[in-house]
């Protein structure tokens, strides 16, 4: 991982919150949330907030394209889509990132977050991020 992300990570509040980590494969960077129980939505199902799994799809994603441009350029996430695709549990949450097209302006990134399984989603995330922009 370069120092761009690193330090990307740790100047975000976020990441304290989610426990973030990231583990690098043979496939690429495999980012953690930590579980914790402020990370829950309704107590009465003990699943994880949609919220927080959106959030947690979207620091993926820009960890992934910082990591990507290596050159401490700026960036602010322009919108994301995201699909819910089956409950979570009071757990860890993984995702991969993708990044599906990147030009000089803008790239298009793809993140998919699981649990137990990662050919089982429990969300997967698009998004468009702005390159070069004051944050």
């Amino acid at each position: 991982m370069s120092a761009h992300t690193e330090n990307y990570i740790v100047a975000s509040p976020i990441s304290d919150w989610f426990g973030f980590s990231v583990e690098t494969t043979d496939t690429g960077a495999v980012y953690g949330l930590a579980f914790d129980e402020s990370h829950i939505g309704n107590p009465l199902i003990r699943a994880l907030h949609g919220g927080v799994i959106g959030a947690f799809l979207e620091f993926a994603a820009q960890c992934e394209l910082t990591e990507r441009l290596d050159n401490g350029a700026a960036i602010k996430t322009v919108n994301v889509d995201i699909d819910y695709l089956a409950s979570s549990k009071a757990a860890d949450m993984k995702a991969s990132a993708t990044i599906t097209r990147l030009g000089r302006r803008i790239a298009f990134v793809e993140a998919t977050g699981w649990q137990d399984d990662p050919d089982r989603p429990v969300a997967k995330a698009r998004l468009r991020i702005r390159i070069g922009t004051a944050q």
